[in-house]
């Protein structure tokens, strides 16, 4: 007669039975995400303790009362990679329909190609779940990749074709600074896009870009619709929270290597080698009461990846070149360029001003006109 450990196989029934961990974004990464050698400088395992303040983004699509994400930053802050770990976390954990949109179509099939695909192919977890595109299956192709539960469909935000159709629960619109003001006739594709997730309750819509133009910025309109997040680090010395301001690098054009950052509290010098420590005592602290709507703001101060001494060789580089500027401003410090133009200062104008008589055309006067400033879009 064989005997049957009951409780042995009860332990194995539990074990089937147990229902997976319960994983936020940056705890998928950090456990099964691998980075490739043609589109990272450290392949390999992904670490987010690398750059701590991205924790705090990828978490932030986990809060339940949050259905917008909005990321305005500098380049060199690890946005791209965030944005292919959060359709690593649904394809693998959460299986949703979800849409991508580029600037272009031709950039939606670049990132399809040089992004997406070596992300699946070298993370374990993803490869077996979204097919080789060369196995020439209707449900894995440059624009479009089925996996069990869910879908991801890549668009340009100049195809108004490729902004239509499906119900999208996961919207991705990376770059919207460089969407174009309308998807053909169709409109603004961002609204397009977040119209395909009116019938799910636990929409996400991630908006992510460099800022452009002050007043004119779609990334800068949306972050002040949040609760406007910041990344604030603790002085090694006074212990006092702060977010990282441009103001606050010093540096001597002969002596570049010791560029450092002073303390807005202590004024104490804060060197390069102190940085690492700082973003892992970091946190994020909101402005507003949040809204559904959760704003971070980034500049290359807080990149692992980049040197307070490179990005000051940048804008010595830049500074006497308007455009150049601009492109730092925008690409350094996350910022939006406000164009300057050739009108007297206010208080010239306010100082010569006459007073007439309301309702009458002053005296000499011939004809009344109006005149109205205008720009591109309004």
């Amino acid at each position: 007669m064989i005997q049957i450990n009951i409780k042995k196989k009860a332990k194995q029934v539990a074990l089937i039975a147990k229902p997976p961990p319960i994983l936020t974004v940056s705890e998928w990464a950090d456990q099964k995400r691998r980075l490739s050698s043609e589109s990272s400088a450290e392949a390999g395992q992904w670490r987010t303790s690398r750059a701590p303040y991205q924790k705090g983004i990828m978490d932030a699509l986990n809060e339940s009362n949050v259905h917008s994400v909005v990321v305005m930053s500098s380049a060199q802050v690890g946005k791209t990679e965030l944005i292919l770990n959060v359709l690593g976390f649904h394809i693998d954990y959460d299986p949703s329909p979800i849409l991508v949109i580029q600037p272009t179509l031709e950039m939606a099939e670049s990132f399809s190609k040089d992004r997406l695909a070596p992300m699946i192919r070298d993370t374990k977890a993803l490869r077996g779940k979204v097919k080789d595109a060369k196995s020439r299956d209707s449900n894995n192709t440059l624009l479009h990749k089925k996996f069990p539960g869910g879908h991801i469909s890549l668009a340009g935000a100049n195809s108004p074709a490729s902004l239509a159709s499906r119900p999208i629960r996961i919207v991705l619109c990376d770059e919207v600074d460089r969407y174009p003001t309308s998807a053909g006739s169709e409109g603004d594709p961002v609204n397009l896009a977040r119209k395909r997730t009116a019938t799910f309750y636990n929409k996400k819509v991630i908006l992510a870009s460099t800022p452009t133009l002050k007043n004119a910025s779609r990334i800068e309109a949306a972050y002040e619709e949040t609760d406007k997040r910041r990344y604030h680090v603790p002085c090694p010395d006074c212990g006092q929270f702060q977010h990282l301001k441009w103001k606050q690098i010093k540096w001597d054009k002969d002596k570049l290597d010791y560029t450092a950052y002073y303390c807005e509290a202590c004024g104490s010098k804060i060197s390069e080698s102190d940085k690492l420590s700082m973003l892992q005592k970091g946190k994020w602290i909101a402005e507003n009461k949040c809204n559904g709507k959760a704003g971070f703001h980034l500049n290359e101060l807080y990149s692992p990846w980049r040197s307070w001494k490179d990005i000051v060789e940048d804008y010595l580089e830049a500074k006497d070149n308007p455009e150049q500027l601009k492109t730092w401003v925008n690409t350094s410090l996350g910022e939006s360029w406000e164009q300057k133009g050739d009108a007297p200062e206010y208080k010239r104008l306010y100082n010569n001003r006459e007073s007439y008589t309301i309702g009458k055309v002053p005296e000499g006067g011939v004809l009344l006109t109006a005149g109205v400033d205008v720009q591109k879009d309004r």
